[in-house]
């Protein structure tokens, strides 16, 4: 899909309505109040698509930057073909009917696509609420009650949470600068969005929510930059079965797996909630407080318990208690009652008055050695809430460290709560949610300051691969096993040791001895996964004559066990010196996202620690260098006594190899390397297996 520019959008010059407009209610009359109850000071073209020759309403438009089109779905195609020829190129069309519905409406909007695409259109929707602009004063939407206006920007696909957060976020006085409704995200989809967001200059914060994808590997991709400029936080839906099939039914959107999709926000630097507290607890966070240039965490209170509680909370985060500075311990001392000690958790007492309150929490700020202040105040006798918050409200804007307010209680201090807010102070009610905020800090802290990975395309012979991989899809055969995936590990320039297919016990002694003993037998079967489940795997074999009995008792025993399973001989291959590590590396390609890289440990060490880490593909070195750090285990094995040093630039090699050949060839649709012996002397694949898709249904997925 190409990038469309969205600034018509949010600042156009003029706004045609085209809808019904004889009736007293309906889609366009909405549109038209809110656009002029709004304060909007463009030129607002009402058009009264009714009539035997509705077009013949556009004539007289003049110049018009954008159309909001609220027809019923059928008109739709002719209004955009009118609009098209007036030379509007941004319309939001918020009709329902189509993709959501399925059947005769999805080829409605495939046909807008199309329409779209060949008259160069911007297009918001179908099934969207439009759009609100809060600095140019324009609400183009069906939605009459909005926020204030703020630094945060909103976007959805749903029209019903589009509503009930920007009512959630009236009521919680948190200000927005731009709001869009996705609907079917038939052109502008949430890539598009957030490539225009990071350029807006009232936008300091991203949120949304996130309802599967149509494009979800241009997604990860745009958000990867975006992210390092500011902030996004996304609530999802559609991580179960159940939400998926949901989704599908409302949107008209495929998901795609859970663990795809979190990977891809993790990778992008994405921000993930799960609910709409959490949602609004971040997007005032980051829409009001400096990020931290560290850790530490000052906690000032009024109550010993409720210090000990918040510093309680902090297990489990990377945040820590600071270590305040003897000036500020001095400071402290003289503002503190004298039976108080200047340590962190700082208790300054309940009978402290608000301007010690307001002091000592600037004192605590203004230490060098502290990133972060969480401020805990309990109710208490004696304690004037409401002059406390405005002796908070009060301190300067300049202070370097994050702050949070906790005020311990619901009703009782409601409007204290309110107050704070709108001072740009997040508030909260218990300690942990204030933590959780600070913590969502810290990470994004650190994720800007990361370097910007680095992709790398690596030597291979693309035509040997291509011609490998064409000659297998022409026989129809779409699964290949260890030697049979050989050709394509040549091309791609990987290690593997040498390996020959055995059907007989004597031709099995002939390879061994041909290849110079020690080797390894293993049987060789296309029903049977897991070699070392059924004991298909002799190891070590130091002579023909070993060799030969080993395959008549491997031969045996297997098809004693798996007596349904067709055996083709076995795989003789050569032993690798030295002490290795056995992993596994697999790639799946994900219906939304792509080729998605795991890597973790092999045979039955995998089974026991469940230890692994994903990636999406295209790789890069820090990706590849991230999933083996990641891998507790790993990191311990690596350590083991008696064992040398294992290449793992070796093993990034392997990594970084598979992602591309994921990428060069989208027919591969999974392969598995393993295992993959990592040694100090490099890394060699001692075994594989690839699925492959067939030319119909990659050339549908390129669609």
């Amino acid at each position: 899909m190409r990038d469309v520019y969205l600034h018509a959008l949010f600042s156009p010059k003029a706004i045609a309505v085209v809808g019904s407009l004889d009736g007293a209610g309906g889609p366009a009359r909405v549109i038209l109040a809110n656009l002029e109850g709004s304060g909007y000071q463009g030129r607002i073209v009402p058009v009264n698509w009714t009539g035997e020759r509705p077009a013949d309403a556009l004539e007289s438009l003049g110049d018009i930057d954008l159309a909001v089109v609220c027809l019923p779905p059928e008109a739709v195609l002719d209004a955009l073909e009118s609009i098209a020829d007036k030379g509007i190129r941004t319309v939001i069309v918020t009709s329902a009917g189509f993709r959501e519905i399925g059947g005769q409406g999805y080829y409605l909007e495939e046909a807008v696509i199309q329409l779209a695409e060949r008259r160069n259109m911007t297009l918001l929707g179908p099934n969207c609420l439009g759009v609100a602009s809060w600095a140019d004063r324009m609400n183009a939407s069906l939605i009459s009650r909005l926020p204030a206006e703020g630094n945060i920007a909103f976007f959805s696909p749903s029209g019903s949470m589009c509503n009930a957060i920007l009512d959630w976020a009236a009521s919680e006085e948190i200000g927005f600068s731009k709001f869009a409704s996705l609907g079917n995200r038939a052109v502008i989809d949430e890539a598009s969005m957030l490539q225009f967001l990071a350029e807006d200059p009232q936008t300091h914060v991203v949120i949304g929510y996130l309802e599967g994808m149509n494009n979800g590997r241009r997604f990860a991709r745009i958000s990867q930059t975006i992210t390092r400029e500011k902030p996004v936080i996304m609530l999802q839906a559609g991580m179960t079965e159940h939400g998926r099939k949901a989704i599908s039914s409302h949107v008209g959107a495929l998901t795609g797996s859970e663990r795809a999709y979190q990977t891809a926000l993790r990778q992008a630097g994405i921000i993930q909630v799960d609910n709409l507290s959490t949602l609004f607890d971040l997007a005032r966070m980051f829409g009001t407080q400096p990020l931290p240039k560290g850790a530490s965490l000052a906690i000032v209170t009024n109550s010993g318990g409720a210090g000990i509680l918040a510093a309680d909370g902090m297990a489990g985060t990377s945040l820590n208690l600071a270590r305040l500075g003897r000036e500020t311990a001095q400071r402290l001392g003289e503002i503190l009652p004298s039976h108080m000690q200047a340590s962190n958790p700082v208790d300054i007492g309940m009978q402290a008055t608000p301007e010690q309150y307001a002091r000592a929490v600037e004192q605590v700020a203004r230490d060098r050695q502290v990133h972060m202040v969480l401020v805990v105040i309990a109710p208490g006798m004696g304690v004037d809430m409401p002059a406390i918050a405005k002796a908070l409200a009060a301190l300067p804007k300049t202070l370097d460290a994050a702050m949070a307010v906790c005020l311990l209680g619901q009703e009782g201090v409601l409007e204290e709560k309110r107050f704070l807010q709108r001072s740009g102070l997040p508030c909260y009610s218990n300690p942990k949610a204030a933590l959780t905020s600070l913590e969502a800090m810290i990470r994004y802290a650190q994720w800007k300051t990361t370097a910007y990975p680095v992709e790398v395309c690596y030597r291979r012979d693309k035509a040997k691969a291509e011609r490998f991989l064409e000659e297998y899809l022409e026989i129809g055969k779409t699964e290949l096993f260890g030697f049979e995936v050989q050709p394509l590990l040549q091309a791609y320039e990987l290690q593997y040791p040498r390996t020959e297919l055995a059907r007989t016990s004597r031709s099995a002694a002939k390879i061994a001895k041909r290849l110079a003993c020690p080797v390894a037998l293993k049987i060789a079967s296309p029903h049977i996964e897991y070699k070392s489940d059924v004991g298909g795997v002799e190891l070590g074999l130091q002579t023909p004559e070993e060799v030969r009995q080993a395959f008549l008792n491997l031969t045996s025993r297997v098809q004693c066990l798996r007596s349904e399973a067709f055996i083709s001989g076995c795989l003789v291959q050569e032993m690798i010196l030295g002490k290795s590590t056995e992993v596994c590396i697999r790639a799946l390609r994900d219906p939304k996202f792509g080729p998605l890289v795991r890597f973790g440990l092999s045979g039955s060490q995998a089974e026991i620690f469940q230890d692994y880490s994903l990636r999406l593909a295209p790789l890069s070195l820090e990706d590849a260098a991230g999933m083996m750090r990641e891998l507790k285990v790993f990191s311990l094995l690596k350590r083991e006594r008696g064992r040398d040093a294992l290449d793992l630039r070796a093993l990034e090699d392997v990594l970084l190899t598979v992602s591309q050949m994921t990428l060069d060839f989208p027919e591969i649709y999974a392969l598995e390397f393993d295992p993959v012996l990592v040694t100090s002397r490099g890394a060699w694949i001692a075994g594989a297996r690839m699925s492959l898709l067939p030319h119909a249904e990659e050339r549908g997925r390129d669609r």
